[in-house]
C-alpha cells in the first residue's frame, strides 16, 4: 500500500489507492477535487490551476523537487501533466508560505513526489511488476501502463514505468463533442533509489510526459465556437512536453545537528506547433535548480525544535523559436537564503522564519534587464486547549521577480529595450504576497482506534502587491504586438475567504467534507493578465463517502457542489457570471478472491450527465468550454 496522499494543514482527503480506484488520468483528477483547487481550461494544453483563486504561475509547484517553468504560449495554460500512476505523495499548502517552501509561493505551494521501487515491493519481495488498462467513455479514452521494479542490491531499488493514453474528442454534458479536443499522452519514469545505505539516501530520476494532438492553434483555453473557421485556419498538430531529471541526496548520521539534504534538477517545458501560415513555432522553458539545507534538532525540557537553514538557486531560460527568424531569448534567475524554525511542546507549536531572495530577469537577448530583491518573514503557532481542541494562526510573506509573461510575448520585447516603470533603465519591484489565516481544529480518536472525527475551520486573506505587468500597445492580436514596458501594478489584488473541513472514519466507513468561500478583488482587468493571475469562484463543497463491504469489495461516492458565480471582476470578458452545478461520482473496486494482485475498477464521473463549465475556465461572448459529461471508466490492475 502506498503512503497517504496528504493535504498539509488540512484533513487527509485522498490516498494513492483512491486515485487508482477512481482511475485518475491527469492532473485534474489528482488535484481538481479539493474545495480550494480549481482547474479550468479546454484541451489538455490549455488547463490552468487555481489555488484559493491564485493561478498556478504564482504557486510553487514541484515534482520530486523540480519546479515548473515559465508560461509558454499566449493561447495555452501553464500546467504540465503528470501520470497519476506514479504519484505517492501530494502536499497542498494553500496557507502562509514557510521560508523553506522556496521562492515564488505567492499563492502557496504544491509538492508532488513519485514512487520508488521500494514503495511497490511487498515485504520480502525482490522483483515485481504491475500493469494497468482502462477505458473512459466521455472521450473514448484507451489507457495502458506498465511498471517493472526490483532490488538490484540490498537497499538499492530500480523502477521503470511507461504509460499511454489515447483519447478522442470530449463529449460534454450537452451531448455534443468538443471539436479537435482529442490527443494522446505518453509518459515514462526511470528511477534509482538507494534507501538503506546507513546515513545515506539517494534518489535519481528521469521523467517525461508528452501531450500531443490535432487541436485549434489559437485559444486552446477559450470556447471552441470562437475558434477560426477550420476551412480557413485548420487545426494543427501540437505537442507539449514536460521533462525533468532529478537528484536528491540526504546525509542523516546519528547526530541532532546534522541532517543535510541536496536537491539538483533540470526541468523543461516545450510547446511546438505551426502558425496559420505554416511556420514552425516552439516555445521552450528550460530551467535548472539546486537546494541545499541542513536540519538541526534540539530540545530543552519539554520543548523540541527543528531549525532548517539553507540556500537555493533557480534559473529558467526561455526560447522563442520560429522558422523564419533567429531565436529570441529571455531568462529569470532567483537566489535565496533561508532560515525556518519549528518548535513543538505539549501546549502547542510555534514557527517562524525568514528568507531573502535576489531576482534577475533579462528579455530579448539582454536588451532589457531588471533586478530586485525581497526579504520575507513568516510567523505562526497553534495552541492546544484540551479535549482535542486547538486554535491556530499565521502570517507569511513570499516574493517573485519573474512575473508571468509567457515566452511567446517575451520574444516581442522591443529590441532597443523596454521601459521599466516608465523609465529607461528604471527599476522593477519584486511581486509580494502577504498571507494570513486563523482557525480552530478539533479531533477525537484515531484511525487505529475505534474511530476518528476531525473538524477544521479557518479564515484566510492573501494580498498580492506590485504584480509585474507589461504594455502591448497597438491593435490586432496580442501575439504580434511589441512589449514596450514592464511595470508594477498600482492596485493590490486580494483573495480572502473561509474554508471548512471535516473527516470521519470508523470501521469500514469513512467520509470527509471540504468547503471554500472565496472573495476576489482588484485583479488586473486585461485578459492576458487575468488568465495568469487569479480567478473568482462560487462557493464550493466536496463530500466523499467510502465503504468497504469486505476486504475485496469497496464502494466510493463523491458529491461536488458549486454555487453560482455572481461576483466577477469588472471591465473584462473572460470571467463572467456562471450557474452553479452539482456532480455525482461513484466508484467500485473489486479484488477477486483467489486472484491475488488483480483489481477490477469501475467508476462513473458526472453520473447524471450534468452540463457545466468550471468557473475558472475562460469565456468569450458569454460562452465557456464545457466539462466532460457522464464518463464511465472501466479498468483492470494486476501486480505480481
Amino acid at each position: 500500500m502506498l503512503p497517504t496522499v496528504t493535504v498539509q494543514g488540512q484533513a487527509v482527503t485522498s490516498t494513492a489507492e483512491r486515485l487508482q480506484r477512481e482511475q485518475a488520468r491527469d492532473v485534474r483528477d489528482v488535484l481538481g477535487r479539493e474545495a480550494n483547487v480549481d482547474i479550468g481550461g479546454g484541451v489538455r494544453q490549455g488547463q490552468r490551476l487555481y489555488l484559493r483563486g491564485v493561478e498556478g504561475s504564482n504557486v510553487n509547484i514541484t515534482v520530486d523537487g523540480a519546479r515548473q517553468g515559465q508560461n509558454l504560449y499566449n493561447h495555452r495554460g501553464g500546467l504540465g501533466n503528470i501520470d497519476p500512476d506514479i504519484l505517492k505523495l501530494v502536499e497542498v499548502n494553500a496557507g502562509p508560505a514557510a521560508a523553506d517552501d522556496g521562492p515564488g509561493a505567492l499563492g502557496g505551494s504544491i509538492r508532488m513526489e513519485t514512487v520508488d521501487a521500494q514503495d511497490l515491493l511487498a515485504p520480502g519481495q525482490q522483483v515485481g511488476a504491475r500493469v494497468r488498462a482502462g477505458y473512459a467513455s466521455a472521450n473514448r479514452g484507451k489507457r495502458a501502463s506498465a511498471s517493472a521494479y526490483g532490488l538490484v542490491a540490498p537497499g538499492v531499488g530500480v523502477l521503470a514505468h511507461v504509460s499511454r493514453d489515447h483519447y478522442d474528442d470530449l463529449r460534454t454534458g450537452d451531448g455534443r463533442r468538443t471539436p479537435f479536443s482529442g490527443g494522446r499522452d505518453d509518459g515514462h519514469l526511470l528511477k534509482l533509489s538507494l534507501l538503506e545505505m546507513g546515513a545515506h539516501q539517494l534518489r535519481v530520476g528521469s521523467e517525461r510526459q508528452k501531450a500531443s494532438g490535432l487541436n485549434f492553434q489559437q485559444r486552446g483555453d477559450y470556447p471552441w465556437q470562437f475558434q477560426p473557421d477550420p476551412a480557413v485556419r485548420p487545426p494543427v498538430d501540437q505537442t507539449l512536453v514536460r521533462e525533468q531529471h532529478t537528484l536528491n541526496y540526504r546525509f542523516n548520521p546519528d547526530s541532532d545537528w546534522l541532517d543535510v539534504e541536496l536537491r539538483l534538477y533540470q526541468a523543461s517545458n516545450d510547446w511546438a506547433g505551426k502558425t496559420p501560415t505554416g511556420l514552425v513555432e516552439r516555445f521552450v522553458s528550460d530551467g535548472w535548480g539546486t537546494d541545499v539545507r541542513n536540519r538541526m534538532r534540539y530540545g530543552v525540557g519539554g520543548l523540541a525544535g527543528t531549525l532548517t537553514v539553507g540556500v537555493d538557486r533557480y534559473e529558467d531560460k526561455g526560447v522563442n523559436k520560429r522558422s523564419d527568424r533567429a531565436d529570441r531569448r529571455n531568462a529569470n534567475e532567483s537566489r535565496g537564503v533561508y532560515l525556518q524554525n519549528r518548535l513543538t511542546a505539549a501546549a502547542g507549536d510555534v514557527w517562524f522564519g525568514v528568507r531573502h531572495d535576489e531576482f534577475d530577469s533579462s528579455f530579448r537577448d539582454g536588451s532589457t534587464r531588471a533586478s530586485s530583491d525581497a526579504t520575507s518573514f513568516n510567523v505562526g503557532g497553534e495552541a492546544r486547549l484540551g479535549h482535542g481542541v486547538s486554535v491556530f494562526g499565521g502570517y507569511g510573506e513570499a516574493a517573485s521577480g519573474a512575473g508571468t509573461i509567457p515566452v511567446h510575448f517575451a520574444g516581442n520585447v522591443v529590441t532597443g529595450g523596454a521601459l521599466l516603470n516608465g523609465r529607461v533603465n528604471g527599476r522593477l519591484k519584486a511581486e509580494r504576497s502577504h498571507q494570513t489565516e486563523a482557525g480552530v481544529r478539533w479531533q477525537q480518536g484515531s484511525p487505529a482506534g475505534n474511530g476518528l472525527m476531525r473538524f477544521e475551520g479557518l479564515v484566510f486573506e492573501n494580498r498580492i502587491e506590485d504584480a509585474i505587468l507589461y504594455r502591448q500597445p497597438g491593435s490586432g492580436g496580442l501575439g504580434g504586438r511589441n512589449v514596450t514596458e514592464f511595470y508594477n501594478a498600482a492596485s493590490t489584488a486580494t483573495f480572502k475567504g473561509v474554508e471548512l473541513r471535516a473527516a470521519y472514519a470508523a470501521g469500514a466507513f469513512n467520509a470527509d467534507f471540504s468547503f471554500m468561500h472565496l472573495d476576489v478583488a482588484n485583479l488586473p482587468n486585461q485578459a492576458q493578465f487575468l488568465a495568469r493571475f487569479g480567478a473568482p469562484h462560487g462557493d464550493k463543497a466536496v463530500l466523499r463517502f467510502g465503504y468497504a463491504f469486505s476486504d475485496n469489495l469497496q464502494l466510493g461516492y463523491t458529491l461536488t457542489a458549486v454555487a453560482g458565480l455572481k461576483d466577477v471582476p469588472p471591465a473584462q470578458t473572460v470571467y463572467i457570471e456562471k450557474s452553479g452545478y452539482a456532480t455525482h461520482d461513484v466508484s467500485v473496486n473489486w479484488q477477486p478472491a483467489g486472484m491475488k494482485g488483480l483489481s477490477v475498477d469501475f467508476a462513473v464521473h458526472n453520473l447524471l450527465d450534468k452540463r457545466y463549465s468550471k468557473h475558472s475556465t475562460l469565456s468569450e461572448g458569454g460562452l465557456s468550454t464545457l466539462d466532460a459529461g457522464r464518463d464511465i471508466r472501466v479498468g483492470l490492475r494486476y501486480a505480481f
